[in-house]
């Protein structure tokens, strides 16, 4: 991570960096999106809404450069 000055990372960038810095490079990674169906619920949209809400609000906690980390293989 040496082309990226740990300043510009967000919390959560730092937090998923550190976790793969610690140990074996994991062979995946897994989000469980919890919670959509409530929170459609809750706004009164639609079951659908409040999914495509839910990967929209992952993809800007995670952006791509995230997942563009130099991976030794």
């Amino acid at each position: 991570m040496s082309w990226v000055k740990e300043g510009e990372l967000s919390f959560w960038e730092r937090f998923c960096a550190n976790i793969i810095k610690a140990g074996p490079m994991p062979k995946h990674i897994a989000f469980i999106m919890d919670g959509n169906r409530r929170y459609a619920k809750k706004c009164q949209v639609e079951r659908q809404e409040g999914h495509s809400q839910g990967f929209n609000k992952l993809a800007e906690v995670f952006p791509e450069r995230l997942f563009c980390l130099h991976i030794p293989s």
